[in-house]
């Protein structure tokens, strides 16, 4: 089993690049329509660049979003070189079942679509279809304008549609498919590895966590023509493919990186024969199979310039000045660079510097409302994407908060089981707490009191770049709740909810 193998650490000047050119990329890369979160960058497998920005690290997951298309894609491309599928089968084939159950009417072209079609985004729909409630019968009623296999258009259904093959074809969701057919083999920890479900119990999307490193290495893989130590994992044909440019995407709505063209659930990138796994707000792994380079990235990039930005940056200061020989040692920058990557840390919160005009201690009990604290990401005018992956078991709505107050630190407790610990002095301290996502308990979070009777408690959820800022303003008896989840958007940034509460008597 790989999974406790270590890749191969070495300097960048053994990969081509100066110490110093890969601090200035690093420093580069703090621009002002990010957050960076995670780096990496290895040259024939071998890395040569890492750093986190504290509080996040080497060992904590954090979200894909749509880079996580790329698992998927990869576990069709095993169960492809397994004989267990056809690239060329009909969707509605492998899910006749699910079409006569729910007695659909399948629009005559629907009929054609292929797997192959799926993960090439050609699936000829004139919208996206919905993923809301049953998003099987949504896919295969969504009204068809396009032969398929013509035309381009950005499908996150289809990419839920693969992950239900993959259960279809092989008995397992993609997780537990991928386990001992990837994860134990390239060295990822399917323990720490997060896939969070649908209702319906199949593995969703966008819904993977991995910590930067697990991308590295499923770039590696790609760069390696699918091979690992010597294995075959997924066939060279499947991966030659999958790196090429199927469908040309000159209409799509995106920024210069998004119009190079599409493969198998990834993205040409502007630099002919670089290609990349894409998730939103800059999450990237970039694979240039003809130097053997693979760079990925975990940021918090603002929408829509904010990862387009990373992308030039990685361009111009690391892919395109990175040279095919080795360049002579340089001791002295390579340590500057080492200690420059380990002090890396994100800016704190602003620290509390106001006394509040009355005691915000005890108990709440809301009264009005839906403002909660959870993790929630959605897009620019849209409802929380996150909020159906849900632990259902526990209790979603706040129904009741508490405070408590120390010299350096707030306590804010969440109904009976979530409890926050807010740092007065705006210092990002990583801490652990069970929520609405058992498997995503990071948080770091702060409290100030913005005016002497409003108080607000920012916390940051550090298996992603998702925030909650929660503020609570007493008004005549009544505590105004209100719940503002980043969106990361420079327009409409953030989703906004409200409730009201009551202070409940000690006894």
């Amino acid at each position: 089993m790989e999974a406790e193998k270590a890749l191969e650490r070495i300097t960048p000047e053994e990969a081509g690049i100066s110490s110093r050119q890969v601090k200035k990329c690093i420093e580069e890369l703090m621009h002002e329509t990010t957050q960076m979160h995670g780096f990496m960058a290895a040259r024939h497998g071998k890395v040569f660049a890492e750093c986190w920005w504290a509080p996040f690290n080497s060992e904590m997951v954090h979200s894909n979003h749509s880079f996580g298309k790329s698992y998927t894609a990869t576990a069709i491309g095993i169960a492809v070189t397994e004989k267990k599928l056809s690239l060329d089968e009909k969707m509605v084939d492998i899910f006749k079942d699910e079409i006569e159950e729910r007695k659909i009417c399948v629009p005559e072209l629907t009929k054609k679509i292929t797997v192959r079609h799926v993960l090439s985004m050609t699936n000829g729909h004139a919208a996206n279809p919905s993923i809301e409630g049953d998003w099987i019968a949504n896919y295969f009623t969504a009204a068809i304008e396009y032969e398929p296999g013509t035309r381009f258009l950005y499908n996150t259904s289809g990419a839920c549609m693969l992950a239900a093959v993959v259960k279809k074809k092989t008995g397992e969701n993609v997780k537990d498919y991928l386990t001992p057919r990837l994860f134990e083999k390239i060295g990822i920890n399917a323990e720490r590895f997060v896939w969070l479900k649908w209702p319906n119990g199949i593995d969703a999307e966008p819904a993977t966590f991995a910590t930067t490193e697990d991308n590295l290495r499923l770039a590696i893989l790609y760069m390696n023509n699918g091979r690992w130590n010597g294995e075959q994992i997924v066939s060279e044909e499947f991966i030659r493919e999958a790196l090429s440019v199927r469908i040309k995407t000159d209409e799509a709505p995106e920024q210069k990186d998004g119009r190079c063209g599409y493969g198998y659930q990834l993205w040409a990138c502007s630099i002919p024969g670089v290609y990349r796994f894409d998730g939103g707000q800059g999450q990237y792994g970039i694979i240039w199979p003809e130097k053997e380079l693979c760079v990925v990235v975990h940021e918090g990039g603002i929408a829509p310039y904010g990862p387009q930005e990373t992308l030039d940056v990685l361009y111009e200061q690391l892919l395109l000045v990175a040279d095919d020989e080795n360049l002579p040692q340089d001791r002295a920058a390579y340590d500057e660079l080492v200690a420059y990557e380990k002090s890396l840390k994100i800016e704190k919160d602003k620290p509390n510097r106001l006394h509040p005009e009355i005691d915000f201690s005890g108990t709440y009990r809301v009264i009005s409302g839906n403002a909660d604290p959870w993790i929630g990401m959605a897009p620019p005018g849209g409802f929380d994407l996150f909020a159906i992956y849900r632990d259902h078991s526990k209790q979603e709505e706040m129904t009741e908060f508490s405070f408590e107050f120390r010299p350096d630190q707030c306590r804010f407790r969440v109904n009976k089981d979530t409890m926050i610990k807010a740092s007065m002095d705006g210092e990002l301290i990583l801490r652990e707490t069970d929520n609405v996502f058992p498997q995503l308990k990071n948080y770091c979070a702060t409290a100030r009191f913005v005016k002497p009777y409003i108080l607000e408690i920012r916390i940051h959820w550090v298996n992603s770049w998702a925030e909650t800022k929660m503020r609570f303003e007493y008004q005549k008896g009544i505590m105004k709740i209100t719940s503002m989840k980043l969106r990361l958007n420079e327009e409409d940034n953030w989703l906004v909810s409200r409730g009201e509460a009551i202070k409940v008597e000690e006894r």
